[in-house]
């Protein structure tokens, strides 16, 4: 199971994704045309001209290190495009400085990025930034995606879950005064509220948190070689989208467990309008007493509140497939 990622800091009164991972089975400023010189990862095929990266660094200088994961990684700015390649800059709050390898494209509605696929895929996730609403609080906006040109899919793109503000613990309303005027402050290198005449400060002050991340199953298998655009399409909300990398992977078909204890059994709703939290507990309680797993199918289970699992197995149909969302529940205070 899987699902969109939420905010490090969840915005109060707003749908947060839930992830349950654990329980399921699982260079310069450009315009114009920009392409990068191909150092393709090893082991992928060769003359695809797909630049692969691991955080940003050739795969070879982190061989064996940390996890392996499904997917192969590009960045943005290694890849065609009509659009503007921002930084490297390590300024704070900008852009750049919270891109991976402080590097990424920069899209205006009619621009595109373009990718080569190093291997063989049928989905892709984009770690991607748009603008915030200008009282807070996020957009939603399109973004299409084409291989070799042919059918036309549209991710839809947030910015619910990303710009933060100010200072801790921060806030979502970009025109919010300082919330710690008391506390030493670099931008006056002085205490504000001991400071006489008070100093001033850009709003929104401290912008952070851009990035977030949408993917998307491709419904077939596309070759090694073929090209992934990704392209704003005109007329929308965002007045730029930023996309800092592409991540590419070939998913396997959804688990089955035809031996555990099926949630739609006891009235789960997989499209996640209606909350499933007690046909999941129905299905838990029957598991107890067959000694069973519980299966949660391919499927959008809205889940509102803390569910107790005692000395059962939950699995789902995968990270692709099973998705477990829900309002932010917070836990009882010590």
């Amino acid at each position: 199971m899987s699902s969109s990622r939420a905010p490090s800091r969840a915005r109060t009164g707003r749908r947060a994704t839930v992830l349950l991972c654990a329980l399921l089975v699982l260079g310069p400023a450009v315009d114009g045309v920009a392409t990068a010189s191909p150092t393709p990862r090893p082991g992928s095929p060769a003359g695809t001209g797909a630049v692969v990266t691991r955080a940003a660094l050739d795969p070879a200088l982190v061989e064996g290190r940390g996890a392996d994961v499904a997917f192969d990684e590009q960045e943005a700015e290694n890849a065609r495009t009509d659009g503007t390649v921002v930084g490297p800059d390590r300024t704070p709050y900008t852009l750049a400085s919270e891109a991976s390898g402080r590097r990424a494209v920069r899209l205006t509605p009619g621009r595109y990025v373009e990718f080569v696929l190093p291997r063989a895929a049928n989905a892709l996730t984009v770690r991607y930034s748009i603008p915030d609403a200008p009282e807070g609080g996020g957009i939603t906006a399109p973004l299409d995606v084409t291989v070799n040109g042919g059918h036309r899919r549209v991710m839809t793109l947030t910015s619910q879950y990303s710009w933060l503000y100010n200072q801790y613990p921060f806030t979502n309303d970009p025109g919010a005064d300082l919330l710690h005027p008391d506390w030493w402050t670099t931008e006056c290198s002085c205490v504000p509220a001991a400071t006489s005449p008070a100093p001033t400060f850009d709003k929104p002050f401290r912008p952070t948190h851009f990035y977030d991340e949408q993917r998307l199953l491709l419904g077939r298998t596309h070759r090694a070689g073929d090209r992934v655009r990704l392209t704003v399409p005109e007329g929308s909300p965002a007045a730029w989208t930023v996309i800092d990398l592409l991540d590419t992977e070939l998913v396997g078909r959804p688990h089955v467990d035809l031996r555990a204890v099926d949630v739609l059994a006891f009235g789960a709703d997989p499209t996640g309008r209606r909350d499933a939290a007690p046909a999941i507990e129905r299905a838990i309680a029957f598991a107890q007493r067959a000694r069973r797993s519980v299966y949660l199918p391919p499927g959008t289970y809205q889940v509102n509140r803390h569910i107790v699992v005692d000395d059962v197995t939950i699995t789902g149909a995968g990270s692709w497939y099973t998705v477990v969302k829900g309002r932010q529940v917070a836990l009882d205070p010590p």
